[in-house]
């Protein structure tokens, strides 16, 4: 039995201020063990594959753990159907500058937290001083 709507909408705001706090142990823990996580973005490696809690938390520090700052523009956490939508804008400072980066995420909520997630990436695109 899935965690329910109310549940896996607390679960994707969760999602995404675990980015914001960098939390990354709080960050695995909306996935369920064995969920899976595909990314795609802009860049020459463009696909993304993980399997596991752990493996998709690591991705998604892989993207935003050098940042020093990190502010939230913008963020939606709805339902469509069986599924929960998320995305946000983050704002974040990293050493060589400032970059702005958008996501949006579509999961399927398992019994505990995410069981799959698929996630489209803008990049990190740099802020003109």
């Amino acid at each position: 039995m899935s965690i329910g709507v109310d549940g896996a909408m607390a679960i994707g705001q969760t999602f995404v201020d675990s980015i914001v706090r960098r939390d990354w142990d709080r960050l695995a823990a909306c996935f369920e063990a064995d969920s899976t996580f595909r990314a795609v973005t802009p860049n020459e490696n463009a696909f993304r594959d993980r399997a596991g809690r752990d493996a998709a938390a690591k991705q998604l520090r892989a993207w935003f753990g050098d940042a020093d700052v990190t502010e939230l523009v913008s963020c939606t956490v709805e339902p469509i159907e069986q599924r929960i939508h998320v995305g946000y804008r983050i704002h974040e400072h990293e050493p060589d500058g400032w970059y702005v980066v958008e996501q949006h995420a579509f999961f399927t909520p398992g019994t505990t937290g995410i069981a799959a997630m698929s996630l489209v990436c803008s990049g990190f695109i740099r802020v003109p001083a």
